[in-house]
């Protein structure tokens, strides 16, 4: 099986060596924070950045031939484990009411770029 890399036009570019998503069989993986199309973390709160996290998985997952529906599980890593809350609030619109995938949420105090919350996303499809 060949791992295919997924890109999209609606999320920032790469900085590193790493892909926006990669493609495994019927398996799509993609690692997201709250960026623009510049690569700079959006600004404002948790809720904003997690926003643009889902937004951000969302362009990836689309640009795979997939939908947040196809999601089966999220980590998130989060700055302050107190905005779980905050973060909710915006995550559970991507997803039907009571349809929502496996998780795990774990506090991760140095994040990168400065960025309040991480998640990466397994989707099936």
């Amino acid at each position: 099986m060949k791992r295919e890399q997924i890109l999209s036009l609606k999320c920032g570019e790469c900085h590193g060596p790493y892909a926006l998503g990669t493609k495994m069989g019927n398996m799509i993986f993609t690692t997201q924070i709250g960026t623009d199309l510049t690569g700079d973390c959006v600004p404002g709160g948790i809720k904003e950045q997690t926003k643009a996290t889902m937004e951000n998985a969302k362009a990836v997952l689309e640009a795979a031939g997939a939908a947040m529906d196809d999601v089966a599980k999220v980590t998130i890593y989060i700055y302050d484990i107190k905005k779980i809350p905050e973060m909710n609030e915006v995550y559970k619109t991507y997803f039907p009411e009571g349809d929502y995938p496996a998780r795990c949420c774990t506090q991760c105090v140095s994040m990168v770029d400065g960025c309040l919350v991480e998640m990466e996303f397994t989707a099936v499809i």
